[in-house]
């Protein structure tokens, strides 16, 4: 069972997010941040998990709302399912994986039992690829299908932030099997580097930094950081079926 065959199924389950991709610097903790100010703004409730280690960002701009886990480690990782699976409600989660192996993502999903229940059609999981430009990026997206199969959904996303065009992945045999599948694409846009910086300064999400009053940054920097979100939530819009 493919949970991208039937969307009016997707809101009727608990579901566990994950931020995934190849190695560091293909924005992967960006886009993770992306979507908790989207998930956010959509009044809608979550937790998050950071697995990039206790200094993770997203654990840095979302503080209230994650916690840190290892994902290699039973006891660590175990708030994350025991939360989406265990709770009264439907419950969501979003983890920001860090760069790690397919293998290492299955081992965590097959041994708590998230597949197994994905596959029952009890457990919605979603994985949120973060392109590189590289071919590395494609072969690792190819493995991470690989290990994680189709009772999966996939959102692939092409991050104009880190890379200004996507043709490995675009003529890849993967990119047509997972689309046959039913995966999106989603394509975010690129955000001014010296504006990033401002945000990254201020440790605050980004839908805060665009709303901030009465601060250190300008009119104009929080304008560029609003007009972006207001981006990049248009695009995450298309794919909100995956992410609720």
């Amino acid at each position: 069972m493919s949970t991208t065959t039937n969307e009016s199924t997707l809101f009727d389950k608990p579901r566990l997010i994950l931020t995934h991709g190849e190695k560091g610097g293909v924005g992967k903790t960006t886009v993770a941040r992306v979507v908790a100010d989207f998930l956010n703004s959509r009044k809608t409730s979550f937790r998050a998990f950071d697995a990039e280690g206790s200094t993770g960002q997203l654990l840095r701009f979302h503080g209230k709302e994650t916690a840190h886990v290892d994902v290699a480690d039973a006891a660590s990782i175990s708030p994350v399912l025991d939360y989406v699976m265990d709770g009264a409600g439907r419950r969501i989660a979003l983890v920001d994986l860090g760069a790690r192996s397919g293998e290492d993502l299955k081992n965590w999903l097959y041994r708590g039992g998230a597949l197994e229940e994905a596959g029952a059609g009890n457990l919605g999981i979603t994985v949120v690829y973060v392109l590189g430009g590289a071919v590395d990026s494609v072969g690792h997206l190819k493995e991470c299908f690989k290990e994680l199969g189709k009772d999966v959904s996939y959102v692939i996303i092409k991050n104009f932030g880190v890379a200004s065009k996507f043709e490995i992945y675009d003529q890849s045999n993967v990119r047509k099997e997972l689309l046959a599948i039913g995966a999106k694409e989603v394509s975010l846009p690129a955000l001014d580097g010296s504006v990033y910086q401002s945000v990254d300064r201020s440790s605050l999400p980004f839908s805060q930094f665009a709303e901030a009053q009465g601060t250190n940054f300008g009119f104009t920097e929080r304008r560029y950081c609003r007009t972006w979100l207001r981006e990049c939530f248009a695009a995450l819009e298309e794919v909100a079926s995956f992410l609720q």
